[in-house]
């Protein structure tokens, strides 16, 4: 398969309602259900959140997409028939300017459900299209699309195969432990992709994509995590980041990481991300001298 003719696909769920791999659906029947969906979607569609998600959606998600070096692909935006009209419009508006972006509103389902009716309805032929998710508060690398699609050339031959890009900035924007980290992550939700000739990208849970198919990991393109107090993992002390392997990144790094891959953010990407307050500051001495260094090709 050439590169260039490899169908890629990205999903996103915008507050949607139904089951996949969120914890509140676990293990619960369908007559169990309908008391569930009220009950979340209270929680999603609650002023607040619906703010706070609209903002990263827009200005790190989307932005991202938009970004891309390659921008031969689709990004379906799934949310649910529920959101008040008021979101919905807001939301409408928001995807409308992105060329490859497909927005749904549907009832309560499975995420998997509402990916599979959708290729059909679009005419994409899912086993061989390769599907990756992004949650509405990350976003990916410039260079992700162009950098996934050579890594499914080189696997193409196999008809179930995954890729990750395992290396993340994880920007805790609020609370006692707020900063940006270094996180080496395999197979983290975002940007994770697989090929599969009858499964989607959500019927694994992320982390076990590589124990089920052939796998490859990338640690050289990065995506920006975001989390904040109502994130629906919840907020991690100290010790759990250290844990998990976390470290606080350098404001080199964070600069660095910015200009290679993240320099499409604008301020208020910027701001959501927490980059702006490395980015807006005025370099450390031994990092202006650096780059004198590299400008002069000393280093």
């Amino acid at each position: 398969m050439k590169e260039q003719d490899i169908s890629i696909l990205g999903i996103c769920r915008f507050s949607m309602l139904g089951r996949g791999d969120w914890k509140a659906y676990r293990n619960k029947s369908e007559d169990q259900l309908e008391a569930i969906y009220e009950e979340k979607a209270a929680e999603l569609f609650a002023p607040d959140r619906m703010e706070s998600r609209l903002a990263t959606f827009e200005h790190l998600t989307l932005a991202s997409m938009r970004a891309q070096s390659d921008p031969n692909f689709r990004f379906l935006v799934i949310s649910s028939d529920r959101m008040p009209e008021e979101y919905r419009r807001r939301l409408e508006a928001i995807c409308q300017p992105v060329d490859q972006v497909v927005l749904r509103f549907l009832p309560p389902l499975h995420v998997s459900g509402a990916v599979t009716g959708i290729a059909a309805e679009l005419e994409i032929d899912l086993p061989n299209t390769v599907q990756f998710r992004l949650d509405d508060d990350d976003c990916v690398a410039k260079d992700f699309i162009r950098r996934l699609r050579r890594h499914a050339a080189g696997m193409w031959r196999n008809a179930h195969f995954a890729v990750s890009f395992s290396s993340l900035y994880y920007c805790v924007t609020d609370g006692p432990t707020e900063g940006i980290y270094n996180w080496y992550s395999p197979f983290f939700s975002a940007g994770a992709a697989v090929r599969h000739s009858s499964r989607t990208v959500f019927d694994y849970g992320h982390f076990k994509i590589p124990q089920h198919l052939v796998a490859v990991t990338d640690p050289h393109f990065p995506s920006i995590v975001t989390h904040r107090g109502d994130n629906d993992t919840p907020r991690h002390e100290a010790q759990i980041l250290r844990k998990r392997g976390m470290v606080r990144a350098s404001e080199q790094d964070v600069r660095r990481a910015w200009e290679r891959h993240f320099d499409y953010l604008g301020p208020e990407g910027l701001a959501l991300s927490t980059f702006g307050k490395v980015v807006g500051k005025k370099p450390a001495a031994e990092f202006v001298g650096l780059e004198d260094e590299k400008a002069e090709g000393v280093a």
